[in-house]
Formats: C-alpha cells, sequence, structure tokens
C-alpha cells in the first residue's frame, strides 16, 4: 500500500514531465481549431423566404411630392445568403429586412426599383455573401395623392308594421358628404358613399348610426388599403309615415233657397289614401276638395276637382282630381221679372236712381212655396256703399214672406249716381210733402 509521501512524489514527476505538457497543448490546440473552423472558419449557405419589404422615404415622398405607394407587386421577398455558421446563427427572415430608398420618387407611374438588405446590429456583415434575391428588384405602382368629396346614399331594406309606409325621398344623411383622400386613381372608381339600414317592425320615424361602404357606378363595393375617409360613420334619418283612408267631401254654402237636404251629390273616387306623420294623420278624417255656393247653381254640371292634401301629407293612391256630381231634390225654380229696383247706403250729398226699369230673376223653393211667389214680393236691392258716380252694382235680391225660396245666380244694376242740387233736394221735399198730403 502506497503512502501518501509516495503520491506526492509521483504527482510532483508528472507534473514536470516534458512529454505530459507537450500532450495537453496538442490536445488543447486542436479543441481550439476544431472551434474556431466550426464557428468561423465553415461556411454554411441558408435561404430566407418571407423577407418584409419595406421602405425609407416614404413619408417625405407623401408630404413634399404628394406621391404615395398606390400598390406594390411584392411584399416579401426571399434571400438566399452564404456566411460563417456562427454569422449566419444570428439570422433569421423577422430579423432581415428588404429596403427600398424613395428619396429619388419626384413623380407619379409604374417604378422598378432594386432594394438593399438590412442585417442586424450584431451581425458582421464583412462575413456574409449575398448570394442569391428573388426577386431581384420590386415593382411599386406610384400614384398622386388627391381628394375627393362624394355624396352619402342609401336604402331601407327592413320591414314595417301595418298601415305605415317608408318615405325613401326624405331619407336625410349626417354628414351628406364624404371627403376622402388617396391615389386619384382609385378615387375616380368612387360613386358615393353607400348606407344600407336594417330594421323590422318599425312604425315611426328614426335616426341612427351607421356604417357605410364605398362603391362604383355599378353599384359594386370597393376595397382600398390607401384610401383615408374623414369619417366612418354617419347618422341616418328615416321617416315612416302612417297612412290612412279618407273620405273626399265638397263643403255646400246655402242659398238660393237650397240648403245641403236638398242636395243629393256623388264623388268619385270616394276616398283617398294619404301618408305622414302620425300625429297628424290621426287629425284627419275628410278632405274637402271644393266649396260650392248653392245659390250659384240651378242645375250642377258634373265638374272635376282637383284633390289638394294638407300639408304634410302624400297622396299614396296616386290619384289627383275626382269627379263631382250634384242634383237639387225636393225644389222648383221659375223666372220672375221684378220691377221692386231699389238702392241702400248713398253717400251724403249725393243723388242716385236705378236706371233699369226691370230684371229678370230665377227663384228656388218647394213647389208648393214657390206656386205662392208674386214678382211684387221680389226687390232687387243695390248697395252703393263708397260709390260716387254711375256704376253697374251688384244687387242682392230678397223674397220678402218666403224665407224658403231664395234666387240663383247674381244680379246687377245700373245706378246713376251724382252730386246732389238743391233742385232735386227740394223735389225730393215737395214729393215728400204731396205724399203725405
Amino acid at each position: 500500500m502506497q503512502t501518501k509521501n509516495e503520491t506526492t512524489k509521483k504527482t510532483k514527476g508528472l507534473a514536470d514531465s516534458r512529454v505530459f505538457w507537450a500532450i495537453l497543448s496538442l490536445f488543447l490546440a486542436l479543441l481550439i481549431w476544431a472551434y474556431y473552423g466550426s464557428n468561423y472558419g465553415t461556411e454554411i449557405t441558408r435561404t430566407f423566404s418571407g423577407v418584409e419589404v419595406t421602405y425609407v422615404g416614404r413619408d417625405a415622398m407623401r408630404d413634399s411630392q404628394s406621391l404615395i405607394i398606390s400598390r406594390e407587386d411584392v411584399t416579401t421577398v426571399t434571400l438566399t445568403l452564404t456566411g460563417s455558421r456562427r454569422e449566419m446563427a444570428k439570422l433569421s427572415s423577422e430579423s432581415l429586412k428588404a429596403v427600398v430608398n424613395l428619396s429619388t420618387v419626384t413623380s407619379a407611374g409604374y417604378r422598378t426599383m432594386a432594394y438593399t438588405i438590412s442585417y442586424p446590429s450584431s451581425v458582421n456583415t464583412a462575413n456574409i455573401t449575398e448570394t442569391n434575391k428573388l426577386p431581384q428588384t420590386v415593382g411599386l405602382q406610384i400614384s398622386k395623392l388627391a381628394t375627393r368629396i362624394v355624396d352619402v346614399r342609401g336604402r331601407f331594406e327592413g320591414t314595417l308594421a301595418e298601415g305605415y309606409t317608408l318615405d325613401t325621398a326624405g331619407m336625410s344623411f349626417d354628414p351628406a358628404y364624404i371627403t376622402m383622400m388617396g391615389p386619384e386613381e382609385e378615387l375616380d372608381q368612387v360613386e358615393c358613399a353607400y348606407v344600407v339600414v336594417d330594421r323590422d317592425d318599425v312604425n315611426a320615424s328614426f335616426a341612427a348610426a351607421a356604417n357605410y361602404n364605398l362603391v362604383n357606378e355599378a353599384g359594386e363595393v370597393l376595397s382600398f388599403d390607401d384610401v383615408s375617409v374623414d369619417v366612418d360613420t354617419v347618422t341616418v334619418s328615416v321617416p315612416v309615415n302612417k297612412m290612412k283612408e279618407v273620405a273626399l267631401d265638397v263643403s255646400l254654402v246655402e242659398g238660393g233657397g237650397a240648403t245641403a237636404e236638398n242636395v243629393i251629390k256623388t264623388i268619385s273616387p270616394q276616398t283617398v289614401t294619404i301618408a305622414g306623420d302620425a300625429a297628424t294623420i290621426d287629425g284627419i278624417n275628410t278632405i274637402y276638395i271644393a266649396t260650392i255656393d248653392l245659390s250659384d247653381y240651378v242645375t250642377f254640371p258634373e265638374t272635376d276637382y282637383a284633390i289638394i292634401l294638407p300639408n304634410g301629407t302624400d297622396n299614396v293612391s296616386g290619384v289627383t282630381t275626382a269627379k263631382v256630381n250634384m242634383t237639387f231634390t225636393g225644389l222648383d225654380w221659375a223666372y220672375f221679372t221684378v220691377t221692386n229696383l231699389e238702392y241702400t247706403n248713398l253717400e251724403d250729398g249725393y243723388a242716385a236712381d236705378v236706371m233699369d226699369v226691370t230684371l229678370v230673376v230665377t227663384i228656388r223653393a218647394p213647389e208648393e212655396i214657390l206656386s205662392q211667389i208674386e214678382a211684387n214680393n221680389i226687390r232687387a236691392v243695390a248697395d252703393l256703399s263708397g260709390i260716387t258716380t254711375t256704376s253697374k252694382v251688384p244687387a242682392t235680391i230678397y223674397v220678402d214672406g218666403f224665407a224658403d225660396a231664395g234666387a240663383v245666380g247674381d244680379y246687377t244694376v245700373y245706378v246713376r249716381v251724382q252730386p246732389d242740387t238743391g233742385e232735386d233736394a227740394a223735389e225730393g221735399e215737395l214729393a215728400a210733402a204731396e205724399g203725405e198730403g
């Protein structure tokens, strides 16, 4: 068994051996050579796909030249690189970039441009060889940056409650216009900003925020990456109206011995369907298309009247005129030659006399009353208010003692009006005195 002293002697002898140190040095040299060779001496080749294409000077080109990239033929490239194993280990498709310098671009158009490879800062590019680029260049469409304003349009695609209708022409949008900014050739394709509103069982007008699409003239939705807009949504106001069927009628002014009870009337059509705000529509039950003075007619001709709707309503039926036919019942009429021609309301300081001797008038009344009327029961009275010269004056016809009789039509008489003289006044006083005697 070896003692401690013997072991120490052997170890000391090994440390002093030249052969031992020579072998150890050779071994360490081999390790260093192997490490260096594997990391620095041996070159490898790798291919990196999906390397992003980036741009230098894009903002400056936009700001100074009003130019933008409207289309890129490729957005990534494939690179084949050769280098030491150590440097290549630092690379990946994400850490590499294909950089295009836009500083030379000064006009719109299609361009083919070269690119350079950007490496991570930790990579020694002196040990990297660019073996291949695919593609070698990138194609760009450079466009003039433009601004365009288009109007907002839209439609309602939902459903309405029973008895309601959509006022399509009344749809409005806020804002009414959209401002776009982007490539001129893309903006030229846009016809309008289009909104589609979809709600069910609607029974009242409403307003709502809605998205829109940019569409072309054919109504096709357009999609652009480089077009910006000033607003993303618009407020759509959709007017929804209530519909109602209402009666048509005429307003009768009693006169000439006739009342509404003496009239049989027919109106075609009898009703019309209208639409409008619910509060307005609920207050309308009848539309009067005409006011007819019965004293103007002995017989009434069949007449067409325009259907004038109340404010705030629309004609859903589409019928714009109504035919009115009236006949008188329970009445008869006759001509009378009237000699009682008078005047009233003569201005002070004037004298007057009726120049007409007789006046033929038409009197209407129930048959049993008409048979009792004589010509001397009838008076034609001219109102001379404000008249100071000889004039043709409207005359009112009175049938004294017969309240249910009346004149049909309009009548006038000629009245001589002139300043009063003393002679005229004396003659008047003498005639009055003789009458009293």
